[in-house]
């Protein structure tokens, strides 16, 4: 489904991602951990090159693309198989629910706007947003725009999810509805998600996988009883231990 080799990513002459290899199987949900400025945002943004990495070969449900020799047409066929969700939900401020879900799909995929619409208000429904979709996300909550950027996110049908700190945004009250709606996405449409998060207690419930970064490489993964329970790597062992898990 996924596959990641020798990814390498800097800015100026800090080397952010220090050649990752990485893969993920049809409807994985993978986790990432891991302290604060160490590569995790990144890498999810080097996925379907939000960021474009130095290096490094990435290939989803057959498309490949090389960082040293790619074309556009390669990025925007790579880009079509995954979606994200920010940690600052990234809504069109001056579009309404329902337009935020559907430009991807009319744009992007070039569906009609009659094709777009139905897709919409199918996700719109399962995030709880029916009674919203004309109103502007200056009026919605914090908790109530990321669900318009998790229904669009959905609408466009990815093979992959990519979801960086989706909760970090958001007042503690709100973040259990978010954990509790993804946790439900992810059961009932077996999409493979990679989630950046903070929320350890979520991770440990939804995770087929846990991968755990530091200083830009992956040091260790396993399942959740492996990395919680016994984890292998000193610097994992370290840093679970100050979270108190």
């Amino acid at each position: 489904m996924i596959q990641i080799k020798n990814l390498e990513k800097s800015f100026g002459s800090l080397k952010v991602l220090r050649g990752i290899d990485f893969q993920a199987s049809d409807g994985e949900i993978i986790v990432i951990l891991g302290p604060s400025g160490m590569g995790k945002s990144t890498f999810l943004k080097c996925i379907n090159y939000l960021e474009r990495p130095d290096k490094g070969c990435i290939t989803i449900d057959g498309i490949e693309v090389h960082a040293e020799c790619c074309t556009e047409k390669q990025i925007c066929a790579l880009r079509s198989k995954t979606s994200m969700v920010f940690q600052n939900y990234n809504l069109f401020k001056n579009k309404t629910v329902l337009e935020n879900v559907l430009l991807p799909m009319t744009v992007v995929q070039k569906l009609t706007r009659e094709e777009a619409k139905q897709k919409a208000f199918k996700y719109l429904k399962q995030v709880g947003l029916m009674d919203k979709v004309e109103e502007y996300p200056s009026r919605l909550s914090g908790g109530q725009q990321q669900r318009v950027g998790i229904a669009r996110a959905m609408a466009v049908n990815p093979k992959i999810m990519l979801l960086d700190e989706p909760t970090s945004s958001l007042d503690p009250e709100l973040v259990l509805g978010i954990l509790d709606l993804l946790k439900q996405l992810a059961n009932e449409h077996q999409r493979s998600m990679i989630i950046v998060t903070h929320e350890l207690n979520f991770a440990k419930e939804i995770a087929d996988r846990i991968v755990f970064m530091d200083e830009g490489r992956i040091l260790e993964e396993g399942t959740a009883k492996e990395i919680f329970e016994n984890p292998k790597h000193l610097r994992t062992k370290k840093f679970l231990d100050n979270l108190k898990v």
